[in-house]
């Protein structure tokens, strides 16, 4: 695993440094609001209407990020547009917004754009804006995009212990999980730029790994602390965690039912109601803004309503544009890959669907309900099944309330994405029997494959914004607008380095294979 981890560290690295600056999603609202916090010595408010610095604005004008109005820039729906480059190293332009640190453009706020999210994950970030602030805008950003970079590998490392407690003695499948979401090409690009989305889908991965742990080892105390402050962390980070608070009910509900429900009734209930008492006190603060949303829906839910908006917007929406978008939609969602890809995609999700429908009517025909491996599968369906609901009922909501729309995108769906993959990855390997090791090969395949889509994903961000017919146009053009680190050869070298971590991860994937097949026989 330890191989594995750094190959996703320095794959994602290599991300980081191919995407040109402010083209993660929303990163100059991020970085805006790390930049106020440093100057400011707060989080922007409702009150600040300019939250953004002289330096970042400069910097999206010059480079053609910068939005109207109507949240639009010159990228946008406009994906043949590229700035102009220069036939050096440096861009035309870098030179100025490097000068740019050394003035009082980065004091004076000139726009509103930055974001208003919990401080979690922004403190940290701007610790690291503090200890590089003499440096230019080039290295902050990048710094703090390394800061999100780690922050995915953690997430990786508990898809990987998600995996060891579902798989158990199953090594191929343990290892194959981490790679499916390490490797999603579109997991990474919503994960290592400058967003609290890095932070946000960490903390939800680790609170599955608590959720699926308590169902397979029983009540355990340590556990439920740890389940409980990585709650609030994640409503902390992200306000629409809000949505933990029903799947904790239902988590307890359910142990409850099942292990203690003949003894210890007294302890246990009394125990249930202390953790409660006090999780509520440190969560109430968050709980008041989704006040309204509960008396909307007690006073206005119209459920006519809201099932001709699943039916004729929400369902199409999901099919046409989110599932796209799941995998891969870059330059400002102008770019996503050719439909052969998306075909190619959508089967393999068919078969794996009906592979685990197979293979779930096969376990309750034998009656393995009782199987606790198979109540956290069943439970964590649940937990997808009730992310995308809470998502699609807010969306109608804020349609039926204010005739807006809130455009839901397939990263949204990030914090579940472990779940979505270790489905994908049951309903995969049911399709294929035992017999000739066909099942662990079509283990192999399917993660294979989302490396190869890893890479595919790369090249087609790649030749979005550089020429990519020649070698060294490429990176001379990719190497404008970034850090010295990035630059020329350093670039090259961790092609090169990405490169040698593919062949050695392959190899070693093949090799625990051939292990694990001479080892059954």
């Amino acid at each position: 695993m330890g191989r594995l981890l750094i190959f996703v560290l320095f794959n994602a690295i290599l991300w980081s440094l191919i995407v040109p600056i402010w083209h993660f999603p929303d990163e100059q609202a991020h970085f805006g609001q790390i930049a106020f916090m440093v100057e400011m010595g707060r989080s922007p408010n409702i009150n600040d209407n300019q939250d953004l610095t002289e330096e970042i604005y400069i910097s999206e004008q010059l480079l053609g990020t910068f939005r109207d109005k109507m949240g639009n820039n010159k990228f946008t729906f406009h994906p043949e547009y590229r700035i102009e480059y220069s036939n050096t190293l440096i861009g035309k332009y870098e030179a100025s917004i490097a000068a740019l640190a050394r003035t009082t453009a980065k004091k004076n706020f000139v726009y509103r754009e930055a974001t208003r999210y919990p401080v979690l994950y922004y403190l940290p970030a701007s610790f690291l804006y503090k200890l590089f602030y003499n440096t230019d805008l080039f290295i902050r950003i990048f710094i703090i995009r390394f800061w999100s970079v780690s922050l995915f590998v953690m997430g990786i490392f508990f898809v990987y212990k998600i995996g060891e407690l579902i798989f158990f003695k199953d090594k191929i499948s343990t290892l194959i999980m981490p790679v499916l979401v390490g490797f999603q090409p579109m997991m990474i690009f919503a994960n290592v730029g400058v967003n609290s989305d890095a932070l946000g889908n960490l903390l939800f991965t680790i609170f599955i790994f608590f959720c699926t742990k308590l169902i397979l080892t029983g009540f355990k105390i340590r556990e439920v602390i740890f389940l409980f402050i990585i709650t609030i962390f994640s409503i902390y980070t992200k306000p629409q965690f809000i949505v933990i608070i029903p799947i904790l009910l239902v988590l307890a509900i359910f142990i409850f039912i099942r292990d203690f429900a003949r003894k210890n009734v007294i302890a246990v209930f009394l125990f249930l109601v202390f953790i409660t008492l006090f999780f509520m006190y440190l969560v109430v603060k968050p709980l008041r803004s989704y006040t309204s949303l509960v008396l909307f829906f007690f006073e206005n839910f119209n459920l006519l309503s809201l099932v001709k908006f699943s039916w004729e917007y929400t369902i199409p929406h999901t099919i046409r544009e989110v599932l796209p978008w799941y995998w891969g939609i870059y330059n400002w969602l102008g770019v996503t890959y050719p439909r052969l890809v998306h075909k190619v995609i959508n089967r393999i999700i068919l078969l794996s669907l009906i592979g685990f429908f197979l293979s779930i009517y096969k376990l309750f025909k034998k009656k393995m309900w009782k199987d606790r491996r198979v109540q956290a599968v069943m439970f964590l369906t649940f937990i997808s099944l009730l992310y995308f609901i809470a998502i699609s009922f807010y969306d109608w909501m804020s349609w039926y309330m204010q005739k807006y729309q809130l455009g839901v995108q397939g990263r949204y769906f990030f914090p579940l994405i472990s779940v979505h993959m270790l489905l994908l990855l049951l309903g995969w390997k049911a399709l294929f029997p035992q017999k000739w090791h066909l099942k662990l090969w079509g283990t192999l395949l399917l993660g294979f494959l989302m490396i190869f889509l890893n890479l595919y994903g790369l090249y087609t961000v790649a030749k979005t914004y550089y020429d990519v017919s020649s070698f060294s146009t490429f990176i001379i053009q990719a190497s404008q607008y970034k850090p010295w680190f990035a630059k020329g050869n350093f670039l090259i070298f961790w092609l090169i380095l990405c490169l040698l971590f593919i062949i050695a991860v392959f190899t070693n994937l093949i090799y625990v294979s051939w292990r694990s097949m001479t080892k059954n026989k």
